[in-house]
């Protein structure tokens, strides 16, 4: 949560200075957090453990494509399948620049 100075309303930045954490602000106002370290290392964890409650890892493999696959031959390894699409590389009176990316070996290459 951010606090803002009461005085200038800039946000308030912590500082640790002698075992003490201050929150301050540029104009010099200063303000002594009351929260002690154990009571603040505990929010914290809770936060981090909610937080990997909703993570997802998704590997490489794992991903889901969303283009189109076509028949291709791999100039890599020679597999006969790959996934397509376009990009506008160039000016607009270029023409689109053809990709294409192995399904097997991950290959990408691209075509004009």
């Amino acid at each position: 949560m951010a606090d803002f100075c009461p005085e200038c309303d800039n946000l308030l930045r912590k500082k640790n200075e002698n075992g003490k954490i201050y929150l301050v602000c540029k104009c010099g106002f200063q303000k002594e957090l009351e929260q002690n370290s154990e009571k603040l290392n505990s929010s914290i964890q809770k936060k981090k453990i909610d937080l990997e409650k909703n993570l997802i890892i998704i590997s490489e493999e794992d991903k889901v494509s969303v283009n189109l696959k076509t028949k291709k031959n791999c100039p890599k390894c020679g597999f006969t399948e790959a996934e397509t699409w376009q990009v506008q590389i160039r000016g607009a009176d270029e023409p689109m620049t053809h990709f294409f990316k192995c399904l097997k070996c991950k290959y990408t290459w691209r075509e004009n």
